[in-house]
């Protein structure tokens, strides 16, 4: 072999070793798409979908997209690094949390995981899984109040919920067996605008000027299989007061609902109500949160 045909026998090494090296490198992508209750499905059952892309073996992004009028939303990014054979560094940048999630987990003998996640030395929830990146819940999970104290112990088959018991952070019993996606959600009978009315006339009573409150105040509540509506709670508040009056006027809201259905059947639902304020006007807006199984607000 002559100098000419050894310095063209290098060059084609060099470049085999650079595509080969950029295609070990390459992002790749994958989407997994979620329907109600957090049920794997497909792309035309989808409420929510997960884009992962995989940068390296130690780092991964995951977009979430919420299904929002035919159209899809980014809600959340979050940004895997593994950081060691057993846990990965998670920063979650959503509207409900933004900080460092550390994801411990060990591989079970039957494949699947157990795992824990942690905010600055606390655990939030632990269980057990059929995957960890995307995280499918398979078993038994347990969350916790930012105090420690358990929140909820929950029932899953790939990924879907079956069952659970709730607490209130103070540890009094909750109601059991909710459920936060489901296929029909509830609707008031007499209509929303009345509890919008029952809102605006019990502020006015208490001597309350809306009109120089700005944010948002969030309400829960649980819509029974009867239609009746019980364990009322602010779960955003804007002061005592306001937080009083608005948490009294649901607990004695007159109407029935039409209770929510999961797979036909009816269920018990937890309904969110967001109240946003709007600045110097002298009104306010409701719009109904419809739940998920996909993101919790972690603090």
């Amino acid at each position: 072999m002559n100098c000419h045909s050894l310095f063209n026998f290098r060059f084609v090494l060099l470049v085999v070793f650079c595509m080969t090296s950029l295609a070990g490198f390459s992002q790749k992508e994958t989407i997994q798409y979620i329907g109600t209750n957090g049920k794997l499905t497909s792309p035309e059952h989808a409420i929510f979908q997960q884009k992962i892309y995989t940068k390296s073996p130690k780092k991964t992004t995951v977009k979430i997209y919420n299904l929002n009028d035919k159209i899809w939303e980014k809600t959340t990014t979050d940004q895997y690094r593994l950081k060691n054979d057993s846990t990965y560094q998670i920063k979650e940048n959503s509207k409900e949390f933004t900080g460092t999630i550390y994801r411990c987990f060990t591989k079970n003998p039957d494949q699947t995981y157990s795992f824990r996640d942690c905010i600055k030395g606390k655990t939030l929830r632990e269980g057990d899984a059929k995957s960890i990146l995307p995280l499918n819940l398979d078993g038994e999970v347990t969350e916790y109040y930012k105090s420690g104290n358990v929140k909820s112990v929950s029932q899953y088959k790939n990924n879907e919920l079956i069952s659970n018991k709730n607490w209130n952070d103070n540890g009094d019993k909750y109601i059991d067996n909710l459920f936060y996606s489901v296929d029909v959600n509830p609707t008031f009978v007499p209509g929303a605008p009345i509890i919008n009315e029952r809102l605006l006339s019990a502020f006015k009573n208490s001597g309350i000027d809306i009109a120089s409150i700005s944010g948002s105040l969030v309400v829960g509540f649980v819509v029974m299989e009867n239609g009746k509506i019980e364990g009322v709670k602010i779960l955003k508040g804007l002061g005592p007061t306001i937080n009083t009056v608005a948490y009294n006027t649901f607990i004695n809201l007159e109407g029935d609902w039409t209770p929510a259905k999961l797979n036909n059947q009816i269920v018990r639902y937890f309904q969110v109500f967001p109240i946003n304020f709007i600045y110097k006007q002298q009104s306010l807006e409701m719009a109904e949160w419809r739940g998920g199984t996909l993101h919790w607000a972690a603090y």
